[in-house]
Protein backbone atom coordinates (compact mmCIF):
# COMPACT_ATOMS: atom_id res chain seq x y z
CA UNK A 1 0.00 0.00 0.00
CA UNK A 2 1.42 3.29 -0.51
CA UNK A 3 1.06 6.60 1.67
CA UNK A 4 0.76 9.91 0.04
CA UNK A 5 1.01 12.82 2.66
CA UNK A 6 -0.94 15.24 2.59
CA UNK A 7 -0.17 18.22 4.76
CA UNK A 8 1.38 20.58 1.91
CA UNK A 9 -2.33 21.41 0.91
CA UNK A 10 -2.90 25.45 0.40
CA UNK A 11 -6.25 25.34 1.90
CA UNK A 12 -4.79 24.72 4.64
CA UNK A 13 -4.45 28.64 6.39
CA UNK A 14 -0.63 27.69 7.41
CA UNK A 15 0.63 26.12 4.47
CA UNK A 16 -1.07 29.18 2.56
CA UNK A 17 0.65 31.28 4.78
CA UNK A 18 3.86 29.99 4.04
CA UNK A 19 3.76 29.54 0.37
CA UNK A 20 2.83 33.23 -0.05
CA UNK A 21 5.93 33.91 1.83
CA UNK A 22 8.21 31.54 0.26
CA UNK A 23 8.79 30.14 3.74
CA UNK A 24 11.37 27.36 2.97
CA UNK A 25 12.17 26.20 6.09
CA UNK A 26 8.68 25.44 6.20
CA UNK A 27 7.72 23.33 3.36
CA UNK A 28 11.57 21.31 4.29
CA UNK A 29 10.44 20.30 7.67
CA UNK A 30 7.00 19.50 6.57
CA UNK A 31 8.40 17.55 4.16
CA UNK A 32 10.95 16.15 6.02
CA UNK A 33 8.49 15.13 8.98
CA UNK A 34 5.98 13.08 6.25
CA UNK A 35 8.70 11.01 4.47
CA UNK A 36 10.07 10.09 7.96
CA UNK A 37 6.42 9.31 9.14
CA UNK A 38 6.79 6.83 5.95
CA UNK A 39 5.21 8.66 3.13
CA UNK A 40 6.11 7.31 -0.15
CA UNK A 41 4.72 9.96 -2.39
CA UNK A 42 4.25 13.59 -1.21
CA UNK A 43 1.20 15.22 -2.59
CA UNK A 44 1.36 18.97 -3.70
CA UNK A 45 -1.27 21.74 -3.91
CA UNK A 46 -0.54 24.93 -4.40
CA UNK A 47 -4.17 26.46 -5.24
CA UNK A 48 -4.30 29.79 -3.01
CA UNK A 49 -7.10 31.14 -5.93
CA UNK A 50 -4.63 34.36 -6.67
CA UNK A 51 -3.44 32.86 -9.71
CA UNK A 52 0.25 31.84 -8.98
CA UNK A 53 -0.91 28.03 -8.98
CA UNK A 54 1.64 27.80 -11.87
CA UNK A 55 4.53 29.46 -10.24
CA UNK A 56 4.06 28.24 -6.76
CA UNK A 57 3.74 24.81 -7.13
CA UNK A 58 7.21 24.95 -9.22
CA UNK A 59 8.45 26.69 -6.57
CA UNK A 60 7.34 24.10 -4.12
CA UNK A 61 8.36 20.92 -6.45
CA UNK A 62 12.15 22.47 -7.08
CA UNK A 63 12.58 23.68 -3.38
CA UNK A 64 11.53 19.82 -2.03
CA UNK A 65 13.35 17.87 -4.77
CA UNK A 66 16.51 19.75 -4.58
CA UNK A 67 16.06 19.31 -0.73
CA UNK A 68 15.25 15.77 -1.08
CA UNK A 69 16.39 14.09 -4.44
CA UNK A 70 14.79 10.39 -4.11
CA UNK A 71 11.87 12.14 -3.47
CA UNK A 72 8.29 10.84 -5.34
CA UNK A 73 5.52 13.51 -6.23
CA UNK A 74 1.93 14.06 -6.47
CA UNK A 75 1.06 17.19 -8.03
CA UNK A 76 -2.67 18.45 -6.93
CA UNK A 77 -4.46 20.54 -9.06
CA UNK A 78 -7.21 20.27 -11.45
CA UNK A 79 -5.76 22.94 -13.76
CA UNK A 80 -4.37 21.18 -16.97
CA UNK A 81 -2.09 23.98 -17.51
CA UNK A 82 -0.45 24.26 -14.24
CA UNK A 83 0.19 20.44 -14.68
CA UNK A 84 1.13 20.72 -17.80
CA UNK A 85 4.03 23.14 -16.78
CA UNK A 86 5.04 21.58 -13.47
CA UNK A 87 4.97 18.07 -14.50
CA UNK A 88 8.38 17.99 -16.74
CA UNK A 89 10.04 19.92 -13.50
CA UNK A 90 9.37 16.44 -11.34
CA UNK A 91 12.68 14.28 -11.41
CA UNK A 92 11.46 11.14 -10.29
CA UNK A 93 9.01 8.73 -11.37
CA UNK A 94 6.03 7.54 -11.37
CA UNK A 95 4.69 10.78 -10.43
CA UNK A 96 0.67 11.05 -9.19
CA UNK A 97 -1.48 13.67 -10.76
CA UNK A 98 -4.49 14.12 -8.50
CA UNK A 99 -6.84 14.36 -9.84
CA UNK A 100 -9.48 13.82 -12.63
CA UNK A 101 -12.98 13.23 -13.02
CA UNK A 102 -15.94 11.65 -14.99
CA UNK A 103 -17.28 15.49 -15.43
CA UNK A 104 -17.52 15.94 -19.29
CA UNK A 105 -15.61 19.43 -19.34
CA UNK A 106 -13.24 18.05 -16.95
CA UNK A 107 -12.30 14.80 -18.55
CA UNK A 108 -12.01 16.90 -21.66
CA UNK A 109 -9.73 19.18 -20.62
CA UNK A 110 -7.69 16.43 -19.17
CA UNK A 111 -7.27 13.95 -22.14
CA UNK A 112 -4.83 15.98 -23.95
CA UNK A 113 -2.55 16.18 -21.35
CA UNK A 114 -2.51 12.35 -20.05
CA UNK A 115 -2.04 11.86 -24.10
CA UNK A 116 1.40 13.36 -23.65
CA UNK A 117 2.40 12.47 -19.96
CA UNK A 118 0.91 8.55 -20.28
CA UNK A 119 2.77 7.20 -17.66
CA UNK A 120 1.50 9.04 -15.39
CA UNK A 121 -0.38 7.83 -11.82
CA UNK A 122 -3.97 8.86 -12.30
CA UNK A 123 -6.15 9.83 -9.20
CA UNK A 124 -9.48 9.03 -10.88
CA UNK A 125 -12.66 9.97 -8.36
CA UNK A 126 -16.37 8.29 -8.91
CA UNK A 127 -18.02 11.41 -9.55
CA UNK A 128 -19.58 12.70 -12.94
CA UNK A 129 -21.63 15.77 -13.81
CA UNK A 130 -24.09 15.36 -11.40
CA UNK A 131 -21.75 15.28 -8.51
CA UNK A 132 -21.09 12.14 -6.00
CA UNK A 133 -23.38 9.51 -6.48
CA UNK A 134 -25.13 8.60 -3.45
CA UNK A 135 -24.80 4.69 -4.15
CA UNK A 136 -22.03 2.54 -5.43
CA UNK A 137 -23.73 1.19 -8.28
CA UNK A 138 -22.97 4.51 -9.94
CA UNK A 139 -20.01 4.94 -8.76
CA UNK A 140 -18.73 2.10 -10.36
CA UNK A 141 -20.84 3.04 -13.34
CA UNK A 142 -18.58 5.85 -13.92
CA UNK A 143 -15.18 4.34 -13.43
CA UNK A 144 -16.10 1.87 -16.48
CA UNK A 145 -16.53 5.49 -18.63
CA UNK A 146 -13.16 6.01 -16.78
CA UNK A 147 -11.39 3.34 -17.67
CA UNK A 148 -12.38 3.89 -21.54
CA UNK A 149 -10.97 7.04 -22.21
CA UNK A 150 -8.12 7.04 -20.27
CA UNK A 151 -6.69 4.18 -21.62
CA UNK A 152 -7.78 5.29 -25.41
CA UNK A 153 -5.02 7.87 -24.51
CA UNK A 154 -2.53 5.46 -23.59
CA UNK A 155 -2.57 5.61 -19.61
CA UNK A 156 -2.40 1.85 -18.70
CA UNK A 157 -5.07 0.14 -16.31
CA UNK A 158 -2.49 -0.57 -13.79
CA UNK A 159 -1.75 3.49 -13.35
CA UNK A 160 -5.55 4.62 -12.70
CA UNK A 161 -6.43 4.37 -8.64
CA UNK A 162 -10.02 4.75 -8.30
CA UNK A 163 -11.00 6.97 -5.79
CA UNK A 164 -14.36 5.71 -4.56
CA UNK A 165 -15.09 8.83 -2.58
CA UNK A 166 -14.48 8.47 1.36
CA UNK A 167 -17.69 11.07 2.90
CA UNK A 168 -18.45 12.06 6.61
CA UNK A 169 -20.21 9.38 8.17
CA UNK A 170 -21.14 12.22 10.65
CA UNK A 171 -23.69 13.62 8.45
CA UNK A 172 -24.88 10.51 6.71
CA UNK A 173 -24.06 7.30 8.77
CA UNK A 174 -24.15 4.74 5.56
CA UNK A 175 -21.54 6.91 3.79
CA UNK A 176 -18.37 4.12 5.12
CA UNK A 177 -20.38 1.59 4.33
CA UNK A 178 -21.70 2.74 0.49
CA UNK A 179 -17.14 3.85 -0.10
CA UNK A 180 -16.61 -0.01 1.43
CA UNK A 181 -19.13 -1.61 -1.41
CA UNK A 182 -17.69 1.33 -4.24
CA UNK A 183 -13.92 -0.27 -3.32
CA UNK A 184 -15.14 -3.78 -3.43
CA UNK A 185 -17.28 -3.62 -6.59
CA UNK A 186 -14.30 -1.64 -8.52
CA UNK A 187 -11.79 -4.40 -7.82
CA UNK A 188 -14.19 -7.06 -8.90
CA UNK A 189 -14.61 -5.10 -12.20
CA UNK A 190 -11.60 -3.43 -12.93
CA UNK A 191 -8.66 -6.09 -11.03
CA UNK A 192 -5.65 -5.04 -12.63
CA UNK A 193 -6.91 -1.04 -11.55
CA UNK A 194 -5.90 0.46 -8.48
CA UNK A 195 -7.60 2.13 -5.71
CA UNK A 196 -7.13 5.23 -3.59
CA UNK A 197 -8.90 7.52 -1.38
CA UNK A 198 -8.87 10.59 1.05
CA UNK A 199 -9.29 8.67 4.29
CA UNK A 200 -9.49 11.75 6.73
CA UNK A 201 -12.94 12.52 5.12
CA UNK A 202 -14.50 9.86 7.15
CA UNK A 203 -14.33 11.77 10.19
CA UNK A 204 -14.83 15.12 9.67
CA UNK A 205 -16.97 16.72 12.40
CA UNK A 206 -16.03 13.99 15.25
CA UNK A 207 -14.13 13.67 17.69
CA UNK A 208 -10.97 11.52 18.23
CA UNK A 209 -10.78 11.80 14.30
CA UNK A 210 -7.41 9.31 14.51
CA UNK A 211 -8.99 6.70 16.17
CA UNK A 212 -12.04 6.70 13.41
CA UNK A 213 -9.62 7.53 10.44
CA UNK A 214 -7.77 4.45 12.23
CA UNK A 215 -10.07 2.08 11.56
CA UNK A 216 -11.44 2.82 8.40
CA UNK A 217 -8.16 2.36 7.42
CA UNK A 218 -7.80 -1.48 8.79
CA UNK A 219 -11.43 -1.72 6.89
CA UNK A 220 -10.62 -0.27 3.77
CA UNK A 221 -7.41 -2.34 3.22
CA UNK A 222 -9.52 -5.58 4.07
CA UNK A 223 -11.28 -4.97 0.87
CA UNK A 224 -8.95 -4.13 -1.39
CA UNK A 225 -7.33 -0.02 -0.72
CA UNK A 226 -3.97 0.38 -2.69
CA UNK A 227 -3.10 3.64 -1.68
CA UNK A 228 -4.02 6.34 0.81
CA UNK A 229 -3.55 10.27 0.87
CA UNK A 230 -3.61 11.36 4.39
CA UNK A 231 -1.45 12.77 7.76
CA UNK A 232 1.23 10.85 7.87
CA UNK A 233 2.05 12.07 11.21
CA UNK A 234 -0.77 10.29 12.50
CA UNK A 235 0.03 7.81 15.14
CA UNK A 236 0.64 3.92 13.32
CA UNK A 237 -0.74 5.11 9.90
CA UNK A 238 2.76 3.12 8.31
CA UNK A 239 2.60 0.38 10.80
CA UNK A 240 -1.53 -0.39 10.07
CA UNK A 241 -0.37 -0.51 6.36
CA UNK A 242 2.08 -2.47 7.13
CA UNK A 243 0.78 -5.08 8.90
CA UNK A 244 -2.54 -5.43 7.35
CA UNK A 245 0.02 -6.20 3.99
CA UNK A 246 0.77 -9.05 5.93
CA UNK A 247 -2.12 -10.56 7.26
CA UNK A 248 -3.84 -9.72 3.46
CA UNK A 249 -1.10 -11.88 1.91
CA UNK A 250 -0.01 -8.41 0.07
CA UNK A 251 3.87 -8.82 1.74
CA UNK A 252 4.81 -11.94 0.30
CA UNK A 253 7.04 -13.79 3.28
CA UNK A 254 6.52 -10.91 5.35
CA UNK A 255 9.64 -9.03 3.84
CA UNK A 256 8.73 -5.58 4.05
CA UNK A 257 7.34 -5.74 7.73
CA UNK A 258 10.97 -7.90 8.55
CA UNK A 259 12.49 -4.62 6.46
CA UNK A 260 10.54 -2.09 8.46
CA UNK A 261 11.31 -3.85 11.62
CA UNK A 262 14.56 -3.12 10.98
CA UNK A 263 14.32 0.02 10.32
CA UNK A 264 12.24 0.77 13.38
CA UNK A 265 9.29 1.47 12.54
CA UNK A 266 6.83 -1.26 13.88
Amino acid sequence: MIIVGERINATRKQVRAALEKKDEKFFLEESRKQLAAGSDFLDLNAGTGTGKEAEDLAWLVNTIQNAFPDVKLALDSSDTNVLRKCLPLVKNSPVIVNSVNGETKKLEGFLPLLQEFPDVYVVALTMDDSGIPRTWEKRVEITDVLVDRLTSVGVKLGNIYFDGLVQPVSTDSEAFMTYLRTLKMIKERHPAAKSICGLSNVSFGLPKRKIVNKYALILSVYEGLDGVIIDPIDSGVEEIGCLLDVLTGRDQFCLTYITRFREGKI
